[in-house]
C-alpha cells in the first residue's frame, strides 16, 4: 500500500518509514505540509500519517484541504501528535482525520492503529469497487 508520511522530525519520520517498509508498504515522506499537499495533489495515497505540528501549514490544515478535494474519501488519515486529551481528539476528528496517534509513537499501539487503518482502506476500496459494478449493471 502507498503511504504518505508528513513529519518534520527526521528521526520520527525515519522510524515510521522503516516500520512501514518492513511490512511491505511503499513510502513517500515529506518534512512539511506544503510539499505534502503538492505530492498528494499529484498522486492520491490510500493512507496518510500526518504530524499535527509542522512548520508553516499544520497537519490539520493539510487534512482539511485533502478532505475538500473531490477524491477526499480515497484516503485514510492518521494524525500523530504529542497533544493528548479529548479536546485534541475532537479537533483532529473535526479536521477530517480518521484516527489519532500520540507521540512518541508506541510500537504496539502503532501496529494496532495501522492494522485498523489498513482494514479501513481495504473496506473503502471494496465499497468503491462494488458501487462501480452496480452502476455498470444499472446502465
Amino acid at each position: 500500500m502507498k503511504v504518505l508520511i508528513v513529519e518534520d522530525e527526521r528521526l520520527t519520520r525515519r522510524l515510521l518509514e522503516q516500520r512501514l517498509q518492513a511490512i511491505g508498504h511503499e513510502i513517500t515522506s515529506c518534512a512539511d505540509a506544503e510539499s505534502a499537499w503538492q505530492t498528494y495533489r499529484a498522486e492520491t495515497y490510500p493512507l496518510l500519517i500526518l504530524d499535527w505540528i509542522l512548520p508553516g501549514m499544520d497537519g490539520l490544515e493539510l487534512c482539511r484541504r485533502i478532505r475538500a478535494l473531490p477524491q477526499r474519501d480515497h484516503s485514510m488519515i492518521l494524525v500523530a501528535t504529542s497533544r493528548i486529551g479529548e479536546d485534541h481528539l475532537q479537533t483532529v476528528l473535526e479536521a477530517g482525520a480518521d484516527d489519532y496517534l500520540t507521540k512518541p509513537v508506541d510500537s504496539g499501539l502503532f501496529q494496532i492503529r495501522l492494522k485498523i487503518a489498513e482494514q479501513q482502506v481495504r473496506d473503502l476500496y471494496e465499497r468503491k469497487r462494488a458501487a462501480g459494478q452496480t452502476a455498470t449493471m444499472l446502465s
